[in-house]
């Protein structure tokens, strides 16, 4: 069975992001690079390194959840010959309820010799909005 190669980091990108909706951990793993320098830290959670910690987590964090959806907004992305770093806002929603905190995320890709593939994605909740009821200052 051949690799798949992602040409640039938004096909890694969108990938990595229709495994999470699929629940499919092959598919998840094969947007991760090959080698064990890669991270993970999922909200609130610990540093994962290594694949088989990642792995791990994906297949219980899939074993555990809903059916998902989920919107991204980018916020950020930068990208030189070979690394890329995208900053989105995730909106996810399990089942019928309605969308959760977002998650600002941190999405790093590689360019490997089978194409773009992540190195590093970190997750945590967006804080609360401001309260408007503070005086604003001029």
């Amino acid at each position: 069975m051949s690799e798949k190669r992602y040409d640039t980091p938004q096909e890694a990108e969108a990938a990595f992001y229709a495994a999470f909706i699929k629940r499919d951990v092959n598919a998840m793993m094969e947007v991760w690079a090959a080698d064990e320098n890669i991270s993970c830290i999922h909200p609130l959670g610990q540093i994962l390194i290594g694949r088989t910690a990642v792995r791990d987590s994906w297949e219980e964090i899939f074993r555990h959840s809903p059916e998902v959806q989920i919107m991204i907004n980018g916020r950020s992305r930068g990208q030189d010959e070979s690394f890329a770093i995208h900053v989105v806002e995730e909106h996810i929603r399990a089942g019928n309820d309605p969308a959760g905190t977002p998650m600002h995320t941190t999405n790093v890709y590689h360019l490997t010799e089978s194409g773009w593939r992540m190195v590093l994605h970190h997750a945590s909740p967006a804080p609360p909005p401001p309260k408007n009821d503070s005086p604003t200052l001029h």
